[in-house]
Parts: structure tokens; sequence; C-alpha cells
């Protein structure tokens, strides 16, 4: 038989992890796998798949792609009766037989873990552990698998040929299975045990990483640094051998060892992202489902990585958790505020098919999504105005704040509030009243509109420094405070005398005038926005090759 993996990735830029394993683990067995995306027509995704003629074509099924998954496999089936259609994945290994009954195209799923189902399924047929099929009109349900108890014996899925077709993408990597924690809104607390891939084997797995360039490997290990000692090894291992790969791991904060935060101290900049699930600072919320955290604990964690430098801080809340009314997320939300992480990950609690969360939903009133990703619509705790609420804060916050490119304008707006939850709450809600909210936003709009929500005229000059730190090359903004003055033109070759470029600009000390000014940009300010924010006019270089800025104060010529 002809055989392939189908995975259909959120993103162009990720790849699966999943397919790749099973098709590793397959092995001597002729296993094809294609990926697509859902941002495809699922037309273009059926007609890519028609034309392999795989007499089976298997899905991989997650929340984000189960509809398009569904779609295509719908399609498929009509024209070609023949091909045989499996389902796996999350998203269909908990409820199982619903997915049968409701959907007649489907002629069975792999449950759970899917390697060894899939192998033996190669060589023997349906009637297997893990395996729910079709037979004589009726639904099989076969025994549950066990799990694979020692993970090394996963072959390594990655190839030469598909690391450098892929170069530039998100590529997923597995050190360990399982996680300790029992958290009620997880898939992962249904897998009762951590699985350690062999410590030798990961070290060569993650050179062949290194040795390609790739961009980003992120760990899909539920709880990184769940053996503390062993994630200070791996850490060590990669600050000692890394070149220019980010390593991205999602990890429990309250684990964090000084030992991993001194290594941190050593860390090239940029080597490491770090993931932390806070989720809620509200204690009863943190009890009701099930989460061990401390957050004092977590607090002095990300204190430490903080000053050890380097480390990007992803930090995550969920919102529609029990006991969380919108007063305790405020509270939450500015907790972890308080802690500066790099990203602060607002999400809303889905409650995903297999997990605890799931069955409570007559005990906390959730009333949420019918279809994936059953997103949260309220509870007892919070109405749906307060998700729509929280909707908006969410929009402005991932514009404004996880963006990036507002630091300067974010930094100067915050002091004037006591609680950054009122400003980003104030801030939506000026968008909710003008329609901005409405549409999709271009990045220039964007500081128009804030230019409108605050008015002051050193805030208008703040706004201008971050438009052009992040618009290199852009003209004068219509909302700036001073138009272009054209006189810089001339004026910016006297600026560039040769004490001025010895003393700020060494780099350009042996280039010509003409040639320097093509990597810079001059703009006019009437606030020193480098300085104390005084009045008073002044002159920023823009250097965009070192990324730097420079101020001149001096009377310009007319």
């Amino acid at each position: 038989m002809k055989i392939l993996l189908a995975a259909i990735n959120a993103k162009y830029i990720h790849t699966s992890l999943g397919v790749r394993t099973l098709k590793a683990y397959a092995m001597p067995y002729d296993v094809e796998f294609s990926e697509y995306t859902i941002n495809e027509r699922a037309e273009d995704i059926l007609r890519s798949i028609y034309r392999k003629k795989a007499d089976a074509v298997l899905f991989s099924c997650y929340i984000w792609n189960i509809g398009m998954c569904l779609d295509v496999a719908d399609m498929l089936k009509k024209v070609s009766p023949e091909t045989k259609i499996i389902f796996g994945g999350p998203e269909v290994s908990f409820d199982d037989a619903e997915y049968m009954e409701r959907y007649g195209f489907i002629d069975g799923i792999m449950r759970g873990e899917g390697e060894a189902t899939f192998r033996e399924w190669l060589e023997k047929g349906d009637d297997i552990k893990g395996m729910t099929y079709r037979k004589n009109g009726k639904i099989i349900r076969n025994a549950d698998r066990e799990m694979i108890s020692d993970i090394t014996s996963i072959p390594f899925p990655y190839t030469d040929e598909d690391i450098e077709r892929n170069k530039g993408k998100l590529i997923y990597y597995e050190s360990s299975r399982g996680c300790p924690f029992r958290c009620s809104y997880c898939l992962s607390s249904t897998t009762h045990s951590v699985r350690f891939r062999d410590m030798d084997a990961v070290k060569e797995e993650l050179m062949f990483f290194i040795k390609h360039g790739v961009r980003i490997v992120k760990f899909v290990d539920r709880t990184f640094n769940a053996d503390r000692k062993r994630a200070a090894e791996l850490i060590k291992f990669l600050i000692d051998n890394a070149q220019n790969t980010t390593f991205h791991f999602e990890v429990a904060a309250d684990l964090i060892t000084e030992e991993m935060t001194e290594l941190f101290k050593a860390a090239p900049d940029g080597l490491f992202q770090l993931e932390i699930g806070v989720q809620s600072t509200n204690n009863d919320t943190i009890r009701a489902i099930d989460r061990k955290t401390d957050f004092e604990k977590i607090k002095r964690a990300v204190g430490l990585v903080k000053q050890a430098g380097g480390v990007h801080m992803h930090l995550d809340l969920i919102a529609g958790l029990p006991f969380e009314d919108i007063k305790s997320f405020a509270k939450s939300f500015d907790d972890v505020f308080a802690l500066r992480p790099h990203v602060l990950q607002l999400g809303f609690l889905k409650l995903l098919r297999g997990t605890k969360i799931r069955g409570e939903e007559n005990k906390y009133g959730y009333v949420y999504s019918s279809k994936p990703p059953y997103e949260v619509l309220k509870n007892d705790f919070m109405s749906y105005d307060d998700i729509l609420r929280l909707k908006g804060i969410e929009e402005v916050f991932e514009r404004y704040y996880n963006s990036g490119v507002f630091e300067n304008s974010m930094e100067y707006l915050l002091k004037k509030y006591a609680s950054p939850f009122d400003f980003f709450d104030d801030l939506r809600g000026f968008y909710s009243e003008n329609g901005y909210d409405a549409a999709g936003r271009s990045r220039n709009s964007l500081y128009e509109i804030l230019s409108k929500f605050c008015g002051d005229e050193v805030f208008k000059d703040i706004l201008k420094l971050d438009y052009f730190i992040n618009n290199k090359g852009a003209d004068t903004p219509k909302w700036s405070l001073t138009e272009y003055n054209r006189g810089l033109l001339k004026e910016r070759f006297e600026i560039l005398g040769d004490e001025f470029i010895r003393e700020n600009l060494r780099e350009y000390e042996n280039l010509p005038r003409k040639e320097t000014v093509k990597h810079l940009h001059f703009e006019e300010f009437e606030y020193d926005v480098l300085g104390d924010f005084s009045k008073r006019k002044n002159i920023i270089i823009f250097d965009n090759k070192y990324d730097r800025r420079i101020r001149v104060c001096r009377d310009l010529k007319q």
C-alpha cells in the first residue's frame, strides 16, 4: 500500500514533528508525508493529496486544523471512495467514537501515542490496540495501547535534505514526554509519567541542528526542567556548542535553580527563549485547576533570569479559569506585567477534549464554543461582556506591547497609570469608541491612532522616536509635531564634521560623507526624548546600520 501522512500546520513557518516521527518509526515501510497550512484552500489541499494516489491517507488532527482536516477528508472520500482515511492526534483521541459516528468518511482513528500503533497497523491492519475502526457497519473500539516506555527507541525524525528544504522555518524537537503536573485544563495531565530521551542521543541530535544552522528549535517538552539536573546539563551543552540557533523551552519557573540562572549569565544574547505558564496569581484559582505553583517563587525565578540577562522570556496568563472574575484577572495581569517579560501572552481558556476541566462545565457554569478550539464564552465568574472586554485588551496589548515596536511610547504612557491593566483597558475603550477595532490595521495607522489617544506634545515626540527606530528610511509622519525641515539635507554634511565622526560615528571615519549619510536618517525634535524630556530643539541621527541614536543640539539654518 502507498501511505500518505498529511499535516495541516497553523502557519507556513511551522513544521510537523508528528508526521516526521511516524514516518521515521515506520521504517522500512514506504511512507510519505505532505505538509499544508490552514491558510490554504481546502480544494487546493484536496487536489495535492488526490494526485498522490495513496491507498490510505492519515490526517494529524489538532484543535487548530480539525475543521480543515474534516473538509478535505470528506471531499477526498467522495472523489476517491477506495482511499482509506485514518485520523489521529489529540483532537480525536478522546472522543473517537463520537467522531466515527458523526463522520462516516472516517475509516479509523488511531488514539494516543501513534508511533507503535501506526507501525503495527502497517503490519496487521485495523484489529490492533489503540485503534477504533469500522467493521461490518459497526464501530469497533479496541483496547488502549501502552505508552512507549523508552522514547529513545523512536528514531530521530529529521534528515539533511528535510532540514535544508525547510531552512528558516520553526523546527520542533522532543527530548521528553509527559509532565509531572496535573493542571486540569491541559492534555499533558492525562499522561502520568515523564519519559526522557537518552542524554547522549539528545546531544547528538542538537548538534545536528546546530551544524545545519537551524534558526529556531522549539522543544515540545511540556516541562523542560522537570529534571533540573538534566536541564542544566543541556543548557551548558548548548552554551558550549551552539552558534546561531535559538532554543525555545517551556519551563516551570519554580523549578528554575540558581545553577541554571548562573549558566544563563554565560549564554550569548538570543540563544535561549523561556516560556513560563503563570496562568493566574489567584490562589483559589490555582488550587481549583490543580496547579502547585507559588507566585512568590515564580517572581524570584524570573528576577534571577532577568539579572542573568540575554534570555527572552514569554509569560502566559489564561482568562476564564475558576474563581477569576474581571477584578481578579486585572490583579493577575498587573502582578505578571510587573515582572516585565518580553512577551505577556493573554490567552483564553479552551475546554479541550480529554481534560478534567471539560468535565467541570456544570460545576463552574462554563459555556463554551461547541466547535474547536472550544474557547470559553462565559462562566460563573466572568460574563461574555467580560470576555469581550479582555479580548479587546488582548488586541491592543499584542499590537502595542508584545510587538516591541512602541517601547518608549509604552513606558511613557504606563507611568500615567497606577495599574497597567487600567491603561490597556483605556486604550481598548478608545479603540472601541472610535471603531478602530472593526478591521485590521497597518503598522503606520497604529502610530497615528496612538498619537490621537494621548495628545500631549512630548508624547508625540516620543512616539516619533519609536516610529523612526522601527521604520527605517520612512518619511516624517503627518502626526509629527514638526514637518520635515529640508534644511537638514544640507545641514547634515556640516554636522558630520571630522570631529563629530571621530567621537560618535567611528565606524564611518574612513568613509566619505556622501556614503556615510546613506546609512543615517536626520530628524528634528521639539523635546529631548533621549534625555530629560525638556523642551529643547534637537536633531536625532538614526544610524540604521548599527541600530543606534545620536542626539545633536544646535540651531538649524532655515
